[in-house]
C-alpha cells in the first residue's frame, strides 16, 4: 500500500472510528481498524466492537492499493500530533511494518493481515427513512440520559422505539428503573419501522457524538433483520439490535391523574443546584414541600448540614411533601425546553411526572424516595 492523505482529513476520520475500536475486548484484534483503498480513489476505515460498526471514507492520493489492519488508538495519537501537512503511508508486505511520514516526522508501526478482521457489513443500497439531523439529536438529548448504565441491566440499556399507528406517531421510551422518558412523535408517524425495536445505548451514544461533530443536515436510517443502519454523509454506522422483550413500562404510569403544579423551570434548576451543594454520593434525596404559594426545597446531610431554598409558585391546597433524587430531576429539567414545567403528583407511592407546559408529546416520570418519619421529625429546622 502507498497512499497520501491530508493530516486534517485523516485526523477527522480517525476521530470517528477510534472510540469504536474495543480496547478492553477479549479479542485484541478489535483494537485495530481496517484501512483499505476503494475504486473511487478513496480510503475506507472500518472499526467494530461486534455490536457497533463504523465505516468512514476520506479522499487520498493512491499510488498502490491494499488493505491492512492498524492499531486504532496508537495511530490516532500519532496523527493528532502531526502538522497539518500531507501524510505518506507505505507498507512492506514481507516485513509487516507501516511507515508513516509527515515532513520531518517518521514512524514505523506494525500492521496485521486484513483477512483476520471481522467482515464489513453490507449497507442498504437505499435508505427509506431520511431524518433531519437536528431532530435525531434532539431525541437523543431528551432520552439517552434515562437509559441504564449497567451492562447487567440488559433490557434497560437501550432506547425502545415502537410504531403507534393509533396515535399517528412513533414512540421512543427510555428508562433505568428509577426514571422514564416517553415521547410520542407525530413527526415520525411515517417512519418505515417494524413494530418495535431496542437500540443499544452504546451505539446511540456514538451516533450522538458523530452528529455533534459532523454538523450534517440529514441522516439516513434503515432497519433490516437484526441491525439498524445510519448514513451520515460519508459515515456509515451499523448497530446490532437487542433481542428479547422490553419491560412493561406502562405499568408504572399512574392510571389516575394527580394534581398538577406549575413551576418556573429555571427557578427549579437553580434551587436544586443550590441545595445540592451539601449532598454527598450516598444521600441525593431532596424534599419538595408544597405550601400555599410556595415550594420549599430541602436537603439534609448528617455531616454537611441542611440547605433550604424557597420558590414562589401558584400553589393552592393542603401542604404536601415528596422527595426525589435531585440529579434525576436536573437531568429531566435539562431535557425540557419550555420555560414553565408542570409537575403532576398523586401520592407518595406513585411517581411524579414532569412535562413542559403545553407539550403533549413527551413526559418524564421519576420515582419518589421514601421519607423516614423519624428522620423528618428529628431534623433541625433553619
Amino acid at each position: 500500500m502507498d497512499i497520501i492523505v491530508q493530516q486534517k482529513e485523516f485526523l477527522k476520520v480517525l476521530n470517528y472510528i477510534h472510540s469504536i475500536s474495543d480496547k478492553k475486548s477479549t479479542m485484541p484484534i478489535l483494537s485495530y481498524f481496517l484501512l483499505e483503498t476503494n475504486p473511487e480513489n478513496q480510503i475506507e476505515l472500518f472499526a467494530t466492537d461486534l455490536n457497533v460498526g463504523l465505516i468512514v471514507k476520506a479522499e487520498a492520493g493512491i499510488s498502490e492499493r491494499g488493505a491492512i489492519l492498524l492499531p486504532s488508538k496508537k495511530l490516532f495519537s500519532i496523527v493528532h500530533e502531526l502538522p497539518e501537512r500531507p501524510i505518506h503511508l507505505t507498507t512492506q508486505e514481507t516485513e509487516g511494518w507501516c511507515d508513516i511520514t509527515c515532513e520531518k516526522s517518521r514512524f514505523r508501526i506494525p500492521y496485521l493481515d486484513a483477512a483476520s478482521f471481522p467482515k464489513k457489513p453490507a449497507f442498504p443500497q437505499e435508505f427509506t427513512n431520511t431524518l433531519p439531523a437536528d431532530l435525531v439529536l434532539s431525541i437523543l438529548d431528551k432520552t439517552l440520559f434515562a437509559t441504564a448504565n449497567e451492562e447487567t441491566r440488559y433490557n434497560l440499556n437501550c432506547l425502545f422505539m415502537q410504531k403507534m399507528p393509533e396515535l399517528g406517531a412513533t414512540r421512543v421510551v427510555a428508562t433505568d428503573g428509577h426514571r422514564m422518558v416517553q415521547m410520542d412523535l407525530g413527526v415520525l408517524k411515517d417512519l418505515n419501522l417494524q413494530d418495535s425495536i431496542m437500540i443499544p445505548k452504546r451505539g446511540m451514544t456514538e451516533l450522538k457524538r458523530i452528529l455533534n461533530e459532523a454538523k450534517v443536515q440529514l441522516v439516513g436510517f434503515e432497519v433490516k433483520e437484526k441491525n439498524a443502519y445510519f448514513q451520515i454523509e460519508d459515515v456509515g454506522m451499523t448497530i446490532r439490535l437487542m433481542e428479547g422483550d422490553y419491560p412493561d413500562y406502562q405499568q408504572v404510569i399512574p392510571k389516575t391523574r394527580g394534581r398538577v403544579i406549575q413551576i418556573n423551570r429555571w427557578d427549579l434548576i437553580t434551587g436544586l443546584r443550590r441545595v445540592s451543594r451539601i449532598a454527598d454520593d450516598v444521600d441525593e434525596g431532596t424534599r419538595f414541600a408544597f405550601r400555599e404559594g410556595e415550594l420549599r426545597l430541602k436537603m439534609s446531610n448528617a455531616n454537611a448540614g441542611i440547605a433550604v431554598e424557597s420558590i414562589e409558585i401558584p400553589y393552592q391546597g393542603d401542604p404536601i411533601t415528596f422527595a426525589f433524587n435531585y440529579r434525576y430531576c436536573l437531568d429531566i429539567l435539562g431535557a425540557i425546553e419550555e420555560d414553565e414545567v408542570e409537575l403532576e403528583l398523586l401520592d407518595e407511592d406513585n411517581p411524579g411526572i414532569f412535562r413542559g407546559k403545553g407539550n403533549d408529546e413527551a413526559f418524564y416520570l421519576i420515582m419518589p424516595i421514601s421519607i423516614e418519619e423519624e428522620e423528618e421529625n428529628h431534623e433541625q429546622e433553619i
